[in-house]
């Protein structure tokens, strides 16, 4: 449980820098250039010079950017782009987790209590590597329409859930229905995120489903 936590803090960490990461000083340059133009109070004079002051700061900037910022650039759009990569491993973990356990509530398997342990445990560090991934693929933005609300809230449900479920299968080792109804919640909606998810990557009605 130890390595569960350290992971939902780095994660939260990486949530938590990357706006600092998305905006560039572009904007607080041309603050300052615009006031030092306020200032001196010719506008004539002011825009060679307000000019002039931002071809230095970009100069200037992109000689900083060599050493760190390239990195930073690239780094980036890379994490934006692994969010639809990890949204595979909470699909396929929690949902697995549910059918075993499901079969050991039917007696088709025994012993299933550390295999869906494991289960829960890796697909709640999936769900929170997706959720967190999701925000860094459209930063800290708000808006959308209904299914994009859905799915990005959605995505932070099943995230806590499944630390609420990997907190209850470390602990409940006899009486497993609490477990089993979170595991029932669980995989209902993680289905539902994929359907989202699928609306948002490929358009309405991607499965053909419409009776319209």
């Amino acid at each position: 449980m130890k390595f569960l936590f350290s992971l939902i803090l780095l994660f939260a960490a990486v949530l938590a820098t990357s706006p600092v990461y998305a905006h560039g000083d572009n904007a607080h340059r041309s603050e300052a250039t615009r006031a030092a133009a306020d200032k001196n109070g010719d506008s004539s004079a002011a825009a060679p010079a307000t000019e002039a002051d931002d071809e230095a700061a970009g100069a200037h900037g992109r000689a900083s950017e060599g050493i760190d910022g390239a990195e930073t650039n690239r780094m980036v759009p890379f994490l934006k782009t692994l969010h639809p990569a990890t949204v595979h491993f909470p699909i396929a973990l929690l949902l697995t987790a549910a059918f075993v356990e499901l079969a050991a509530a039917m007696g088709m398997v025994e012993r299933a209590g550390l295999t869906v342990r494991l289960l829960i445990y890796t697909g709640t560090i999936g769900a929170i590597a997706a959720a967190s991934f999701g925000w860094i693929h459209t930063g800290f933005w708000f808006g959308g329409d209904t299914t994009m609300q859905l799915h990005r809230w959605m995505g932070m449900l099943i995230a806590v859930l499944g630390v609420g479920l990997a907190l209850i299968a470390h602990r409940d080792e006899s009486g497993r229905i609490l477990l089993r109804a979170g595991l029932a919640v669980i995989a209902v909606l993680v289905v539902a995120q994929g359907f989202l998810g699928g609306e948002l990557a490929h358009g309405p009605d991607h499965l053909g489903l419409s009776l319209t």
